[in-house]
């Protein structure tokens, strides 16, 4: 009696087993089919997009901006397309496991995955921003740089390089501002440091280097007047123009020396030619 007993209880245990493990097959497959379905379509549009982006030249512009080599310092080296055609492609793909792990009822595993995917959008805005930023920072190294050259300023190239660097400290608080991390004290510190150096800059101009200035403004009014190779006299000095400064001309006189003058006093002065 006693091991019939034991007999029907190992039945009714076993056919709750396999009526459990009937029950989870559908889902388990429909599950399955959700990821090989999610694959499929990340696949895809990671193929389309990446052409499509190769193809509209995004590459060249990646690589003009320096975005390529910058990408090759810390190991990526595949092009912009591609990287962000993987970046969809994983992306979809976790989009995809999340629905899989709701349809086996994994409640803990969906709600983990699913905050990640969500967090997934702000990882790809802040590369967008990082990217765009230090796009904008090349193209105004190069403007910033030319108008420097126009003008003859020696240290153009200087000029242009630091604009450059303030864009990528602007960008790198903008893609941590994205990514939701505390910026409270970088943006602080951000602020004292452009506030203590526009301060010292007007402090510089308006107390050491108006005559620097001066002789600045100068140079941008002699290249419009003079051009190199002219002969001029100023006062007792007479000589062919070598070159046009930032802020001094410099003269080769018929002795064969080289003598620089002020722009200023090019200015200010009788000057003939």
């Amino acid at each position: 009696m006693e091991l019939n007993s034991w007999g029907q209880s190992f039945i009714n245990a076993m056919t709750t087993l396999w009526s459990k493990i009937a029950s989870f097959i559908p889902d388990l497959l429909a599950a399955l089919f959700i990821v090989l379905l999610g694959f499929v379509i990340a696949r895809v549009l990671d193929a389309v997009l990446g052409k499509g982006l190769a193809k509209l030249g995004l590459d060249r512009l990646m690589a003009g901006a320096g975005v390529t080599r910058l990408l090759a310092r810390i190991g990526i080296r595949m092009p912009v397309s591609a990287l962000v055609g993987k970046i969809i492609y994983w992306f979809v793909v976790l989009t995809f496991v999340v629905s899989a792990a709701e349809t086996l009822g994994l409640g803990r595993v969906s709600a983990t995955l699913d905050a990640f995917t969500l967090y997934l959008p702000k990882v790809f805005g802040a590369a967008l921003i990082l990217l765009a930023g230090l796009l904008l920072s090349h193209l105004a190294n190069g403007v910033v740089k030319g108008a420097a050259e126009g003008m003859g300023i020696d240290y153009a190239a200087g000029v242009g390089r630091f604009v450059q660097g303030l864009l990528v400290i602007i960008t790198v608080s903008l893609v941590i501002g994205q990514l939701q991390i505390e910026t409270a004290l970088l943006n602080t510190v951000i602020a004292i440091v452009l506030v203590s150096f526009g301060a010292a800059a007007a402090l510089a101009l308006g107390l050491g280097s108006r005559e620097l200035v001066a002789e600045i403004i100068a140079g941008v009014y002699v290249r419009e007047i003079y051009t190199v190779g002219d002969r001029i006299r100023v006062d007792e000095l007479e000589g062919v123009i070598e070159e046009i400064g930032t802020v001094k001309t410099q003269l080769l006189t018929d002795e064969g020396q080289i003598v620089s003058v002020s722009n200023r006093s090019l200015i200010n002065r009788q000057v003939s030619r």
